[in-house]
């Protein structure tokens, strides 16, 4: 019995070999994490680096962080462009131009002698990462169904997880002996890194979509009215991740006054959460039952944003502390919100991919943008943010689920 199944799983794997990646199943879901991981460690490497920028270009905080909500905004906004034209025109195309673009970025932002040219290079740093991430994503759902579909959507963010993990203490230790310059230069060879094995991959569109016009075909998208609603619940939803992101730096460096060394711990030990957060999902949380525990998600995240409201300032244990929860379920939501959206529609995954990135990033935006405004104390937009946000997530999940306003998986 155990021979014929391990023979099975060999034929499966010379399949997969022969139609998707030649280097099998397990590489090509490391692979996809990798490309999935471009945006966390295009920002997460070089926020240590953020005060001392601002000292080096002599600018504002808001044009520092411009560093990173113009990146947002333009990652947001092509995705649209690169999802839509992966469905017409195929994965690996996109994929290529993508890479390319990122990678020549890299070198103009390392370049960069001032910090408008940064901006402009970050711009088109996010463009790159737009087309990297969406047609990943895109080519999950080509290539997976069902629970395995779920089982490498948990993987890939697991694995994706690491890069904020250890990418603020990499930058933080890289900056002991190169400028933030040589951060960028880093960046470019994760460019590269990323164009070899696409060589290896095979197509993974079968169906091209017809020659529609991108507005149009997003258009058709948004019209699913199970898809709009989903895709604005999750959307808001990672807006108080996407504040402790933008602030962090200046909460832990500047407020707290603690080391570069000492933020990307704390930074570190946040995104380890994170990355427990899928598993449990898997291993728990999926047995609570769909309404169940996203109730319970985004009570936590209310819950949190109070504790951080009213302690949150008192020191960075005390942040750290009364954050992690709302890290932790917020991130074991994210396998169930993905699977809920993609699976609202049975075609056009690049574009459907695409408007799960976007829109989840300019709602983010937004919320950087906020933070950014010069608070003098920094842990209240977040304490806001995360309050706010939770209880208008809970009630809207209650209304969406009680009424069935969804397709259910």
């Amino acid at each position: 019995m155990n021979q014929k199944s391990e023979i099975k799983t060999q034929t499966a794997d010379m399949d997969f070999k022969r139609r998707v990646f030649l280097f099998g199943r397990r590489p090509f879901m490391v692979y996809l994490a990798f490309l999935n991981a471009f945006v966390p460690i295009s920002t997460d490497l070089y926020l240590p680096a953020l005060p001392r920028m601002m000292e080096v270009f002599h600018c504002s905080r808001a044009l520092a962080d411009l560093t990173l909500s113009a990146f947002m905004l333009s990652f947001a906004l092509t995705m649209l462009f690169w999802g839509a034209s992966s469905d017409r025109r195929g994965r690996k195309p996109i994929l290529l131009a993508g890479l390319g673009l990122y990678a020549a970025a890299s070198l103009l932002c390392a370049a960069a002698f001032d910090i408008y040219l940064l901006i402009a290079g970050r711009v088109l740093q996010a463009a790159g990462s737009g087309a990297v991430c969406s047609v990943s994503m895109a080519v999950v759902k080509d290539v997976f169904k069902g629970k395995d579909m779920e089982k490498t959507l948990v993987l890939i963010q697991v694995m994706t997880m690491l890069a904020p993990m250890f990418a603020p203490t990499l930058g933080a230790l890289l900056l002991r002996f190169t400028s933030w310059r040589g951060l960028f230069v880093i960046l470019f060879l994760c460019a590269l890194l990323g164009l070899t094995p696409l060589f290896f991959l095979r197509e993974t569109l079968r169906e091209p979509a017809s020659g529609r016009a991108i507005l149009k075909r997003i258009a058709t998208v948004l019209g699913n009215p199970g898809l709009r609603r989903l895709l604005f619940l999750f959307s808001i939803s990672v807006m108080p991740f996407m504040a402790y992101l933008t602030s962090s730096a200046f909460i832990y460096i500047k407020f707290y006054g603690l080391s570069e060394e000492s933020f990307s711990l704390f930074f570190a030990a946040n995104a380890g959460v994170a990355m427990l957060g899928p598993l449990l999902y898997v291993r728990l949380f999926r047995n609570f039952g769909r309404r169940f525990f996203l109730c319970l998600v985004y009570l936590v995240m209310a819950v949190s944003g109070v504790f951080l409201f009213f302690f949150g300032d008192r020191g960075p244990f005390y942040f750290i502390v009364f954050y992690l929860p709302l890290t932790l379920f917020a991130s074991s939501s994210r396998p169930l919100g993905t699977m809920l959206m993609m699976t609202q529609l049975d075609a056009d995954n690049g574009t459907v991919a695409a408007l799960i990135g976007s829109c989840g990033l300019l709602c983010g935006g937004v919320s950087m943008i906020i933070c950014s405004l010069g608070f003098a104390n920094p842990v209240l937009p977040v304490a806001c943010m995360a309050g706010l946000v939770g209880f208008a997530c809970l009630v809207i999940w209650l209304v969406l689920d009680s009424r069935k306003l969804y397709r259910e998986l």
